[in-house]
């Protein structure tokens, strides 16, 4: 397979106003720096945005690891130490156990060089699989943060009861989106994060969804739903059965991802490009691990005659979800302005 180019253009190029940001721990710091890699493969994408990765809680001795390890390799690396943004905020969260770069988007607007006047937020569990310059050119109109919805459904494990929409000012599953994928104006950008900041502190029994369910219940109506192609998640993938749409943007979203599991939804070759990527650079096994952890729940591994049974029916009703989620896609789709 041909290997992933890696690196980013330099940053702060002149007459370049839009920047597109990746914040991660070192959970994702291999995930972001091929998602990254992926984005500056495009020529149209780098003409219009530079691209920065805000590295989170990364020790000192490994963020020289981690530069000399990629050799040539230029990326724009920003490493923060949360103890020094998230002081005040951190102190109002004791009962919030959320990772640190979870909440540094929240907080990163601090850290953008002021030349850039529109911020386009990226999530590391992401790959770059078509053309995306048509997102990063888009005009955000003031006061509205644009980003994808995140499912249709309300049932299921990782869903959205109305219960928890309702206590965050959401009426319909629908008008919900997934964080992943954001992109506003710096101002907008600004005032929407503040905000969420400040109700995950005030809220946290809200926030089902830490900074995302915060984000949804700021932003309000004042929302500009994107394109699935712009952020095709895990549920798409599973409802979309008649592939109505051709992915830009996919994301890993649920505990099932590429790296971890042979048994998920995504295609081979999504998994493909971390293992070549861990080839091309052996260092980075220390943050990616490539295995198949997920592909069997434990209590199936040796199951009884009545764990089979409940095996069989869960693949039952999985497959009747997975048709009406389709049915709801196909609606959504034919009612849907982008």
């Amino acid at each position: 397979m041909k290997m992933l180019r890696m690196g980013t253009p330099d940053y702060r190029r002149p007459g370049i106003t839009r920047v597109i940001t990746f914040v991660s721990d070192r959970g994702y710091v291999g995930q972001a720096l091929i998602a990254a890699s992926q984005l500056a493969a495009q020529p149209d994408v780098v003409a219009i945005a530079d691209i920065i990765i805000y590295l989170i809680d990364i020790p000192p001795d490994e963020q020289v690891e981690i530069q000399a390890a990629l050799g040539s390799a230029h990326f724009n690396f920003m490493f923060l130490d949360s103890r020094r943004f998230l002081t005040d905020s951190a102190d109002r969260l004791p009962e919030i156990h959320c990772p640190r770069s979870t909440l540094g988007r929240l907080v990163v607007d601090a850290e953008i060089p002021a030349q850039y006047d529109t911020v386009i937020y990226m999530d590391g569990d992401i790959q770059i699989i078509g053309p995306v310059a048509p997102l990063i050119a888009r005009e955000c109109e003031d006061g509205m943060v644009y980003a994808g919805i995140d499912r249709l459904d309300n049932g299921g494990r990782y869903a959205n009861p109305p219960s928890y929409l309702q206590g965050i000012g959401i009426a319909h599953v629908s008008q919900y989106f997934n964080a992943g994928i954001m992109m506003a104006n710096r101002a907008t950008w600004r005032r929407v994060t503040e905000k969420a900041l400040r109700f995950l502190a005030e809220n946290p029994e809200r926030c089902k969804h830490l900074d995302q369910s915060a984000l949804n219940a700021v932003v309000g109506p004042h929302r500009r739903i994107l394109s699935p192609e712009y952020n095709y998640t895990t549920w798409f993938r599973h409802a979309d059965r008649r592939r109505q749409i051709t992915p830009r943007i996919i994301h890993f979203t649920g505990p099932l991802k590429p790296w971890n599991t042979t048994k998920g939804p995504w295609n081979p070759k999504c998994r493909q490009v971390y293992v070549d990527f861990l080839a091309q650079y052996p260092y980075f096994s220390r943050y990616l691990t490539i295995d198949t952890s997920r592909d069997v729940d434990p209590k199936y591994a040796q199951p009884t005659l009545s764990l089979r049974a409940r095996y069989w029916m869960k693949k039952v009703k999985q497959a009747a979800e997975h048709q009406w989620h389709s049915l709801l896609l196909g609606r959504f789709l034919n009612n849907a302005r982008f």
